[in-house]
């Protein structure tokens, strides 16, 4: 039974990689099979992703994940950071599919970060480190401001807070990815003076759909200029009073 269920679940994979016209590697789809295995592990202690079903999983959570992996000049010799990772989406499918590329995991919550640890581990992941800690902190560390080429944002948060909370980490001409759905462009709106006094300007939209139909956006927001030093500010402020 068990087998089957690898079977079904290496189809899927296949399907999406497919569905996205990525190259076919058995090696990737393996990678990325075992992580998925992981997860649903992982989600038996503790909510690491809003889906639970393998398929959703896959052509939701995954698929959505790895959708910039289609625009290959964002990854060229890049360094990345994944703000609020949570089970490692969208991270670590990308980084499976772009092994090239440095991986920062950025979680704040400590048990998703032992999770983040065990996948890589279990993956063999090189040039993929966890980062524990609040957004707001790590943006005012020297050690990580004006850092990484690129930022992908798939967490739940106003497009205002997350401009707020990714651009100081983002070097100048540095690129965030903001995952968004079909009300994306009305945040978006709203965000116009918070991504600007962060230094940044919205650069392009991606529109796709996912196998169930489901409407996606991908913002790019490109950084411009050095943001001031006071942002982010002390943790929990963005949240609270997004920038306006």
């Amino acid at each position: 039974m068990s087998e089957n269920k690898e079977v079904n679940k290496d189809n899927l994979i296949y399907n999406m990689l497919k569905y996205l016209h990525i190259p076919l590697d058995d090696d990737l789809i393996a990678k990325l099979s075992l992580y998925v295995a992981l997860l649903e592990e992982g989600l038996k202690k503790q909510r690491l992703t809003g889906e639970k079903a393998v398929n959703d999983i896959i052509n939701k959570q995954v698929l959505d994940s790895i959708y910039p992996v289609k625009l290959l000049e964002l990854f060229a010799g890049s360094n990345v950071l994944d703000l609020g990772s949570g089970g490692g989406l969208p991270g670590i499918p990308i980084k499976l599919c772009k092994p090239e590329v440095s991986m920062h995991l950025l979680e704040a919550n400590k048990n998703k970060a032992s999770f983040l640890n065990h996948a890589i581990d279990q993956l063999k992941l090189k040039n993929t480190q966890v980062l524990c800690g609040r957004a707001e902190r790590i943006g005012q560390d020297e050690k990580y401001r004006n850092k990484f080429d690129l930022i992908l944002c798939k967490a739940v948060a106003e497009t205002a807070v997350l401009a707020e909370l990714a651009l100081p980490m983002t070097r100048i001409n540095g690129r965030v990815i903001l995952y968004k759905g079909p009300k994306g462009e009305d945040e978006l709106i709203k965000a116009r003076r918070a991504i600007e006094i962060c230094g940044g300007v919205h650069e392009q939209t991606y529109d796709y759909k996912l196998p169930t139909g489901e409407e996606r956006k991908l913002y790019l927001i490109k950084k411009i200029k050095e943001t001031p030093g006071r942002y982010p500010r002390r943790e929990g402020k963005p949240e609270k009073k997004p920038l306006k």
